[in-house]
């Protein structure tokens, strides 16, 4: 019985559909969510161990969500957010929107430093009413900032 000739790649990748995220392949709003889970844990000072613990995970799968290799599972939501001391609308705020890519901006070491301390300080805050206040002053000043003209 002869065999079969191989398919030509061009031809397969032209037919096939464009490839969807799956339960295993993640998307870009994926990678948005893993950053955000990153970025939050950190700021609790929290491992992944930690993390991987209450959701009942190994570590390298929370490495997975954070890197955005693997989808978040929607029901580690309310735990997640439950941990990270956040509302489980901040962790999803925004992740659909898909805007052209930008070039990333690298902060000098004074910015960097800015924005770490910032982040402690604010992790450092206990009180939910008092981050809310907060973080209602700063989107405040940030939107005054835009509409000044620059110069």
């Amino acid at each position: 019985m002869p065999e079969a000739p191989m398919a030509d790649p061009a031809r397969v990748a032209a037919i096939a559909p464009p490839r969807r995220a799956t339960a295993r392949a993640a998307g870009s709003a994926d990678a948005r969510l893993g950053e955000r889970l990153r970025t939050l844990r950190r700021q609790r000072r929290l491992s992944q161990s930690d993390l991987a613990q209450v959701l009942g995970v190994t570590y390298q799968q929370v490495q997975k969500y954070e890197t955005g290799k693997t989808r978040l599972p929607a029901r580690m939501l309310p735990a997640l957010a439950d941990l990270l001391e956040v509302d489980s609308r901040l962790l999803l705020n925004g992740l659909q929107e898909e805007g052209p890519p930008t070039a990333p901006t690298v902060p000098s070491a004074a910015e960097a430093r800015d924005w770490n301390e910032l982040a402690a300080a604010f992790a450092a805050l206990r009180q939910p009413r008092t981050r809310r206040l907060l973080l209602a002053i700063i989107r405040a000043m940030a939107a005054e900032a835009r509409l000044e003209p620059e110069g």
